[in-house]
């Protein structure tokens, strides 16, 4: 499994740093596009589907995507936002609250709504002239909190976070991914000091901001397990061997890069 994990992510993480960094903003949407697609493809198996549905679906998403370009992004990032806070409230009750989003058109509804609002959050943020150090400080904040989870919650985790849901995580995995994502934000400020003065109101609320992205990231994890776990999968499809599926690898960020997204939109309008 851990020789599959590796060979996996060295093939992967080539081209997602090239799609990521190096493509123009044409070139980066067809790219993330492509993502939710196969995504999309993924949550119709967790809404209940099989076979020819599944691509269906996924064309239905595809149809989608090009008009956003045409739609104020902040009408589909909000939208995309309301939605993890009450998916906050599913997830701390699970299951007594399942009845309400587990049947087929509430599920394809959500994932139309998730895959839709992190495609543009991720094309808004290409957008800005510094898009390459918003994009690597989202991917750091995410990966700073799930790495620092999971190595605190290894050390220290014994009270569980959501045992319904996701049973290996801790509350102490969950402060020290916070903690994690704090000490990223501070150094990821130091590398911007004409921009991010820490010293002040706005250097806190910077890092404010960044610590509640890396909760939130929090909570995609938490959200797809809960899916899954109503769905009876392990993982979201085997097309990533040793990782599960793309929506395995991107939960996290669907969550966390709408929030993240509708802040710069915020401090730059």
């Amino acid at each position: 499994m851990l020789k599959q994990r590796v060979i996996t992510a060295l093939i992967m993480a080539p081209i997602a740093i090239a799609g990521v960094f190096f493509l123009p903003l044409y070139g980066f949407a067809v790219f993330v596009g492509l993502i939710m697609l196969v995504s999309a493809w993924e949550w119709a198996q967790l809404a209940g589907f099989s076979g020819s549905s599944r691509l269906i679906y996924a064309g239905l998403l595809g149809l989608t995507l090009p008009f956003v370009f045409f739609v104020p992004a902040v009408y589909i990032l909000i939208p995309g936002i309301l939605w993890w806070v009450i998916a906050l409230f599913f997830v701390v009750g699970y299951p007594a609250f399942a009845e309400v989003w587990s049947s087929k058109i509430p599920r394809l509804m959500v994932g139309i709504l998730v895959l839709l609002s992190a495609f543009v959050a991720m094309v808004q943020l290409k957008m800005y002239p510094d898009n390459n150090y918003l994009i690597i400080l989202l991917f750091l904040l995410i990966w700073g909190a799930d790495i620092g989870a999971y190595f605190t919650g290894k050390a220290l985790g014994k009270r569980k976070l959501a045992p319904s849901v996701s049973p290996g995580k801790s509350w102490a995995g969950f402060y020290g991914g916070l903690a994690t994502a704090v000490i990223i934000g501070l150094l990821m400020a130091l590398a911007r000091p004409d921009t991010v003065q820490l010293v002040s109101i706005k250097g806190a609320i910077f890092i404010g901001c960044c610590a509640l992205v890396a909760v939130v990231s929090v909570l995609g994890d938490l959200t797809l397990s809960m899916f899954k776990r109503n769905a009876g999968v392990k993982d979201s499809s085997n097309l990533l061997p040793g990782h599960g599926g793309f929506l395995d690898r991107i939960d996290s960020l669907l969550s966390a890069a709408p929030l993240f997204a509708l802040i710069v939109w915020m401090v730059t309008a």
